[in-house]
Formats: structure tokens, C-alpha cells, sequence
């Protein structure tokens, strides 16, 4: 415990100047997502609106895989310093979302307040949220039709929403993967 104390104050003492959290690899991640995205469908047609948009990307160093969006039009990528634990599907998937979540509101999506109460606030939280799970699910599936990888539906099985994945690669509509997701959301809260 003070071996980590000490690691932090060191690290924290060269964080004092202008922090720099951008990925050593940045560049690359960018360029291999983007690769295996345009490979699929719901993939290349994320990437042909970003192009269109101006969506800008960064690539920062983080703990885990994730997105983020500030502003406007910026995705911002969490990735691990390590990219060798990290797997190229799901940073794809993430820059995906990341992209989807950028879209929204050129494509009639209320761009949701966090932390606002308001019944019709709280409706476009819950539809913004339903509509990247939605994305995920996309994506997922056009990632194991292309190289029938089931890791990456693991990890959707794994944040809980295999129960709409199989909803909608059985085609069940917008309405029904709703109520699936909804419920599943409901039954975690």
C-alpha cells in the first residue's frame, strides 16, 4: 500500500505540468478501428457520416476500452496503455458506438442532459442509451458474420444484453428489443 502511495505521488508530481493523457499509439488504434469497421456495413456507413460531419477523434490511455463524446463532434477512445490485452473488436465496436452517439442528434435523437430530471429529459436519457446498445448489438453481429468471432459476443453477454442481441439477430423489432432492453435495464436499477 505505500509502494502504491508513493508511485502516485511520484505520478502525480509529473502530472503537475500540462497532463498529456493522448495514447503513445494513438495514430495506429485510429487506423486499425477504422480498417475493420469499414469491413462492415453498419461500420462503413458510421464512418461515411463522420466523414461527412467533420467528427473529429482522439485516443486517450485509460484503464479499460471505452468512449466518450465531448462537444459536439469529438469521439474520444479509452485504451489501454497495453494494446496487447486489449482486443481490436471491441475498441472498433466502442469507436462505433462513440460514432453513433455523434449522429444522434443530426438524425432527430434529443441530445440527453445528465443529471436534468424532466420527464422528457429522463425519455431521451433512456433513448439514447437504447439506441447505442442497439448500435452495439449491430456492430457485434457484423463482426461474427465476418470472422465468426463469438469473444466479442462474449463481452456482450458479459455487460449483460445477450438477451437483446438474440433479439435482434432474430429480427424482432425496434419495439420488442425496447421492452428486452428496458427490462433488463429496470431489473439492474
Amino acid at each position: 500500500m505505500n509502494d502504491m502511495l508513493k508511485e502516485f505521488g511520484d505520478s502525480r508530481a509529473q502530472m503537475a505540468g500540462a497532463p498529456d493523457y493522448q495514447h503513445p499509439q494513438s495514430d495506429i488504434i485510429l487506423e486499425e478501428c477504422q480498417e475493420l469497421l469499414a469491413k462492415l456495413p453498419e461500420g462503413k456507413r458510421l464512418l461515411e457520416a463522420a466523414k461527412e460531419k467533420g467528427f473529429k477523434y482522439q485516443v486517450i490511455t485509460g484503464k479499460i476500452p471505452d468512449f466518450h463524446v465531448t462537444g459536439n463532434d469529438t469521439l474520444v477512445l479509452v485504451c489501454p496503455a497495453n494494446t496487447k490485452a486489449v482486443d481490436l473488436e471491441e475498441m472498433a465496436c466502442n469507436m462505433g458506438m462513440g460514432i453513433r452517439a455523434l449522429e444522434q442528434p443530426h438524425v432527430g435523437f434529443q441530445k440527453p442532459q445528465f443529471g436534468n430530471d424532466s420527464p422528457q429529459n429522463v425519455h431521451a436519457v433512456r433513448q439514447h442509451f437504447l439506441d447505442i446498445t442497439i448500435e452495439m448489438c449491430i456492430i457485434v453481429s457484423e463482426i461474427y458474420d465476418a470472422n465468426n468471432n463469438s469473444k466479442i459476443v462474449d463481452l456482450l453477454d458479459k455487460l449483460g444484453h445477450r438477451e437483446l442481441y438474440e433479439a435482434y439477430r432474430s429480427g424482432k423489432s425496434k419495439e420488442e428489443m425496447a421492452e428486452i432492453y428496458f427490462k433488463s435495464v429496470n431489473a439492474v436499477t
